[in-house]
Order: structure tokens, then C-alpha cells, then sequence
């Protein structure tokens, strides 16, 4: 992708202020989007609409499994529907998280009644265990999802790793568990295992060593970080055994303080574009050195928009117009990194900074629902090169992962991932609008070819910045389709907003 500067933007609105759509604001003059369908990014891994879940609060019970549910797996089947219309999750990690450095996977097998209880002190709760590892695999089966699971580096050791392995790949449990994260955040003082790059190097190393005897077509995720020096140390101890080195990032939003950050959301995205760029630099530079058939790629392998109160996250807060456009621009920065980044896992699907909502009764779609399905189902999986013109705004954003500083980073209003498919007929764009309250029209070119006329215009917005989908009103902030006949091959698309528009190649032999 290439960016140029079109106008810088002046002034901007006070704290407080949260600004409606303008349907009287015409749009300026059109803005050029030039998509090259012979300048191939790289091929989108599926595994990019991968998600994540955790033995936390609602996530898994009262989420996906529930005790009382008349399915002989105890999963829901209404949730696993909603999941699967969201685009399904191609991966799906668990057990966590946090929540994997002290759990022992032997506590969640045989008879439910018979398995014990435990107090899980990561989250400071007590673990049933009604949800193991039989209830994980039926729960990938159902959604066709290839499974990742994290082991206990923690509190656990290298022969509990390598029985988990040896009973997950038994003949008759599906699908194979091929994908095995070695640990989780152990870089952090809040991590059960808490050690140095050194020490979790060389642990990382004893562990895929012997779990790839047990089975050996295993791939592995290490423990990367933000921090370039543990990075290095992971990598100099068990580089040769990785296939992934991960990186967990998020954005938080402070609109239930009553601030209004809008432009920080939408700034967030080119800061995890920044951490993927220096994950990327460095793991090239490794390479360089290192003996190896394959790179390493990076796996996104915790990401989502948190929202705060002071500096407490509340997770179960319902997702917003803000949060759909981060998830859009989030997933624009992995397919512009498609190379290198070819696995993520959004953190959580179910209750959690969520796409859905769950009751003992029913789901509810929030407001990014719809941005999961639109690019898992509708983005093409060939990345390709746009270029266009676009305002751009300053934002100071908070922190993105631990040990992180804030940063003042400068963004565009227009972004743009262009897709194909492989034999170059069709296309999928995504354009979001980042401004808060105005319009933009734009103008898309095929180079070389003439512009489409007709277009599937797929559009996510809502009423206002705050808009939420509730169970009185479920369908506020949901998607909608038009097709348009454009002669002029100009869209116009309103005020902060995702839009995914489909087009065909145009016939050139009439």
C-alpha cells in the first residue's frame, strides 16, 4: 500500500463533543482509489480471522457451554450458529491466556461429575472444569475450526505437555491439535512462570523438542513480546523450532468516562501497524542468519478493543461504531502484512469486548459482528495494492502492550485494503471512513482496465459515536447491502463507517 498526503486536517472537536452523521455535509471532491490487480501484497491466510478463548467470567460458561444445555457436549448450539454466520473462527485458541500458565489439562477429562474443582489463582476464581479438552475439540469439529492450544509453561512441566499432546492426537479424537503455543506472557510479573527471555528460550526449546517426538507435525507458537531484547533471546534459544512468534496487542477506548477519543481508536491501528513492522524488521534479521527453510511468521495472537473506566477494563461493555472501525482497521493491517502475519486470534468471539452477546435464552449481534463477517466472508484472498489521497489527523494513543509508552501517531481518514481473488475476476475493497461526522466520495480504478459500473455495496455505520445494539433494539448498528450502478464510478460513503464493495473485472470483449 502506498499513501500521500491530500490535505492536513486543522481544529478539531472538543472533549465531550459527540458528533452525529451529517447527511448535510456534501462530500468533497472525490477522492481516487487506484487498485492494481497485478501487484500482488501476498496470499491472506484464513487463520487471520482466527479467535480466541479463556476460562474468564463469561467467555466459556454461560458463553459457549452451558451445564444445562440438552447437548450431550454441554456447548450451545444457537451461540456456535452465531459464531459460524460471524465467518466462523478458521483457528481458535484456548485454553489461554493468562488462564493456561497454572490449568492441568487432566483435571478437565472423564465423566463431568467426577472431574474436581479447582481455584484458578490467574483470574481468582474457581475453575469447574466442566469445559476440557473433549468439550474444545467437539467445539472445533462443530465450527471447522483448526485448533491452538497453549500449554502450561507455568506451573506445569514437559511430560504433563507431552501427555496433553499424546491424548489429543489419539485416533479418535478430531480434529488433529497440530498447533501448540509454548506458554503465555511469560515475560510479565502478572504470569504464573514468570521468568527471563533466557530462561523461557531454553524452557520454549526442551518443550517443542519433545512434544514434536511425540507427534511429529506439530507447529509451534513462542512467547514474542514488544520488547526487541527478549525477542532476541527467545529466538537465539529455540529459534529453529518456531513456526510463529506471537504478539499481543490492544486498544483501549475511555468513552465511559465521558471522553471522547474517538480519533485515538481510529489512530490505534497504525501503532499495531508500527509493532508488526519492527516484529517483522527483526525476525528478517534473524533470518538473515539463521539456518532455516522457512521464515517465522507472526501470529496477532491477542488483540481487541478494551474499554475503560479510570483504568479499569470493562469487558463486558457492548461494543460501538468505534470499536467496528478498529476491528476493520485492524484487519486491514494484516492483510497489508500478509507475508509475515498469518495467524490471529481476536480476544474474545462470546461476552467478552465481543461480537456476541449471550443470555440463558438468546444472542445478540453487537456492532462489530457484522465487520468479522464482512471480512472473513467477503474479503478475497489475495492481497493487492492500492493507492490513494487521504486527509490525515493526529493522535496521542495510550499504550498497546505491556511495557509500551504512549505515542503521538499520524493516520489517514481513508483506509483501504484492496483484495482479489486468485484467477483475478473478482474483487473485495475495504474503504473505511475514519471521520466522525463527514462523508467522503470516492472514486475506484482499476489500473489498466476500465472502472466497474456495477458494485455490491456492503455498509456498517450507525445513528451517532454511541450507538450500541441491545436486546430492545438488536439491529441498530448492523450491516446493509445495495448493489449500485455507478456510471461514473464514484460511492459515496457516509460518516464513520466500514464499507466492503464487491465487483466483478469488467468485460472488455463488447
Amino acid at each position: 500500500m502506498i499513501r500521500r498526503t491530500f490535505l492536513l486536517l486543522a481544529g478539531g472537536m472538543a472533549a465531550g463533543d459527540i458528533p452525529c452523521a451529517r447527511s448535510d455535509i456534501p462530500p468533497a471532491e472525490p477522492i481516487e482509489i487506484e487498485i492494481d490487480p497485478t501487484r500482488e501484497i501476498g496470499n491472506i491466510h484464513p487463520r487471520v480471522y482466527g479467535h480466541f478463548i479463556e476460562h474468564l467470567f463469561t467467555c466459556i460458561y454461560g458463553g459457549i457451554f452451558y451445564s444445562k444445555s440438552p447437548d450431550p457436549s454441554g456447548l450451545r448450539q444457537d451461540v456456535i450458529e452465531a459464531i459460524k454466520e460471524m465467518g466462523g473462527a478458521r483457528v481458535l485458541r484456548w485454553p489461554g491466556g493468562n488462564f493456561a500458565s497454572y490449568y492441568h489439562w487432566q483435571d478437565g477429562i472423564g465423566p463431568r461429575d467426577r472431574r474436581p474443582r479447582r481455584f484458578d489463582v490467574a483470574w481468582g476464581q474457581t475453575e469447574t472444569n466442566g469445559f476440557g479438552t473433549d468439550e474444545y475439540l467437539a467445539l472445533c469439529r462443530r465450527l471447522g475450526s483448526d485448533p491452538f492450544i497453549t500449554v502450561n509453561m507455568g506451573s506445569g512441566d514437559l511430560e504433563e505437555a507431552c501427555r496433553w499432546v499424546e491424548y489429543c492426537r489419539g485416533s479418535d479424537r478430531q480434529p488433529p491439535a497440530r498447533i501448540w503455543g509454548l506458554g503465555n506472557e511469560l515475560f510479565g510479573p502478572w504470569q504464573v512462570g514468570y521468568c527471563t527471555g533466557d530462561e523461557y528460550g531454553r524452557n520454549a526449546q526442551q518443550f517443542a523438542q519433545f512434544m514434536r517426538v511425540v507427534a511429529k507435525d506439530l507447529e509451534f507458537v513462542g512467547v514474542g513480546f514488544t520488547d526487541p531484547d527478549w525477542n532476541a533471546r527467545v529466538l537465539g534459544h529455540c529459534g529453529q523450532y518456531l513456526n510463529w512468534l506471537s504478539i499481543h496487542l490492544y486498544a483501549h477506548q475511555s468513552r465511559l468516562d465521558g471522553d471522547n477519543d474517538f480519533d485515538v481508536m481510529m489512530a490505534t491501528p497504525a501503532v499495531f501497524e508500527d509493532e508488526i513492522q519492527a516484529m517483522t524488521d527483526q525476525l528478517a534479521e534473524y533470518e538473515r542468519k539463521a539456518e532455516r527453510s522457512k521464515p517465522i511468521a507472526i501470529c496477532l495472537e491477542e488483540w481487541c478493543s478494551r474499554h475503560r473506566i479510570k483504568t479499569k477494563i470493562v469487558r463486558e461493555s457492548p461494543r460501538n461504531i468505534a470499536d467496528a472501525l478498529f476491528v476493520a482497521g485492524i484487519y486491514n493491517v494484516c492483510h497489508r502484512h500478509c507475508p509475515r502475519v498469518t495467524m490471529a486470534n481476536y480476544t474474545f468471539p462470546v461476552n467478552l469486548h465481543a461480537p456476541i452477546e449471550v443470555s440463558e435464552t438468546g444472542v445478540l449481534r453487537s456492532a462489530t459482528f457484522d465487520v468479522h463477517r464482512l471480512y472473513a466472508t467477503k474479503m478475497q484472498p489475495v492481497a493487492i495494492e492500492a493507492r490513494w489521497n487521504s486527509e490525515r489527523f493526529s493522535a496521542e494513543v495510550s499504550p498497546v502492550g505491556y511495557q509500551c509508552s504512549s505515542r503521538r501517531v499520524t493516520a489517514d481518514r481513508l483506509d483501504v485494503s484492496a483484495t482479489r481473488s486468485a484467477d483475478g475476476r473478482r474483487f473485495a475493497i475495504a474503504v473505511l471512513n475514519r471521520h466522525a461526522s463527514q462523508p467522503v466520495a470516492i472514486a475506484l480504478r482499476l489500473k489498466g482496465q476500465p472502472s466497474p459500473k456495477a458494485f455490491t455495496l456492503h455498509t456498517l455505520t450507525s445513528p451517532d459515536l454511541l450507538s450500541v445494539n441491545t436486546w430492545d433494539e438488536p439491529e441498530k448498528v448492523r450491516s446493509h447491502e445495495q448493489t449500485i450502478t455507478a456510471s461514473s464510478g464514484v460511492l459515496t460513503l457516509p460518516p464513520h463507517s466500514v464499507n466492503v464493495i464487491e465487483c466483478e473485472k469488467p468485460d472488455q470483449t463488447g
